[in-house]
């Protein structure tokens, strides 16, 4: 996942986390934006700062997305490459996934920038079936079968380039 942006892309590296509760549900986000024409639910993350590592990243994001004062990030389990237009403006974001575990947690978005309050209508956790079998549109697509391999391997892998 090295290289430069896609030709009239900005490059994006990105920390995504599935985060997994002890009842085997993952937090997903329901998204919108004007530009995808819909809306979408996808898991916590976000793009990297100046000097920051993936896991450091992870570990800021699950901070601001969910409140968990203090989140353990596990193993990088997947890595992601994909062209998407957010904002007007087109990325080349480059994902790097992280499995974290957590007994239970109340999801505090406080601390999302205004960006995200604008952007995200709600969160909820979801289980592999109910994922599997939503109308609902998912980014990514395949995130049922992500979660499928965490629980059952604890660090599946994911194809590079899985397309949204």
């Amino acid at each position: 996942m090295d290289g430069p942006a896609a030709p009239g892309a900005t490059l994006r590296p990105t920390a995504r986390v599935l985060l997994v509760d002890s009842s085997e549900r993952a937090l997903l986000f329901r998204m919108v934006s004007e530009d995808l024409g819909d809306t979408f639910w996808m898991p916590p993350g976000g793009a990297l700062e100046s000097g920051e590592t993936h896991r450091q990243a992870a570990v800021r994001e699950l901070r601001e997305e969910t409140g968990w004062s203090d989140p353990v990030v596990g193993p990088a389990i997947a890595e992601r490459q994909y062209l998407i237009t957010w904002s007007g403006i087109r990325y080349d974001c480059r994902e790097t996934w992280f499995l974290a575990r957590v007994d239970s947690l109340e999801v505090d978005t406080s601390g999302f920038t205004e960006d995200e309050k604008l952007e995200t209508l709600e969160w909820r956790w979801w289980s592999a079936d109910e994922l599997s079998t939503t109308t609902d549109r998912l980014m990514p697509p395949r995130i049922s079968e992500l979660l499928v391999l965490a629980l059952r391997d604890g660090t599946p892998g994911w194809p590079a380039a899985e397309p949204l």
